[in-house]
């Protein structure tokens, strides 16, 4: 049994460490190579069930009724399907990584054929999508949408709080973040700024 387990992480490494196409032309991460395999058991029509509610963003708990009679019944696999799904799919648009490009991919690393194009399929129905939202979006990281600061935290001595929302461009989840600075470190940072402001000021004259 140990033999087995062992023989098929070590054939998992090996495909990780081939290059492809919708990874940046890189690896392809070994947590994903593991829920791609996992997947794979899964019957053709009933990936496709699956696939299908995923990328119409329905709520998650019917991923647990779609999977809830095959070995991907827990939580933790459910998840992992879901975002193994997302996680291909927004790498191939990202990548420019074509559906007929994708299936090639996808079958090198074991994936059934079946699920390979319907994979691949779902790529192409998405692309449009992708593009208008990144020629809305482009070489933005995250919106940010607002900041706050306290200051003088308990405990400290000339620092404050500062807190970033922020929604992100892809997701459209907002995300929070606090940071602890230094009063000192603030008022350079602000200078900083001001001098990035100019220099994109000087570029659109």
């Amino acid at each position: 049994m140990d033999l087995c387990v062992n023989n098929r992480y070590r054939s998992l490494n090996k495909l990780q460490a081939m290059k492809f196409k919708f990874c940046s032309d890189g690896d392809c991460p070994l947590w994903a190579l593991a829920a791609l395999h996992a997947l794979g058991s899964l019957p053709s029509t009933l990936f496709r069930t699956l696939l299908q509610h995923v990328m119409e963003e329905q709520p998650d708990d019917g991923i647990m009724e779609i999977l809830k009679d095959t070995s991907l019944s827990s939580r933790d696999e459910c998840a992992r399907a879901a975002a193994v799904i997302r996680w291909v799919v927004q790498q191939a648009c990202a990548c420019a990584c074509g559906g007929a490009q994708l299936t090639r991919d996808l079958l090198v690393l074991g994936v059934p054929r079946a699920h390979a194009s319907a994979l691949a399929d779902a790529v192409d129905n998405y692309r449009p999508e992708h593009v208008a939202h990144v020629e809305a979006n482009g070489f933005m990281i995250n919106k940010l949408t607002d900041v706050s600061a306290s200051a003088d935290p308990e405990g400290t001595v000339d620092m404050i709080t500062l807190t970033m929302l922020s929604d992100d461009v892809f997701t459209g989840e907002q995300k929070k973040r606090e940071l602890l600075v230094e009063k000192s470190q603030v008022k350079t940072l602000l200078e900083e700024l001001k001098k990035a402001y100019k220099k994109m000021e000087e570029i659109d004259e």
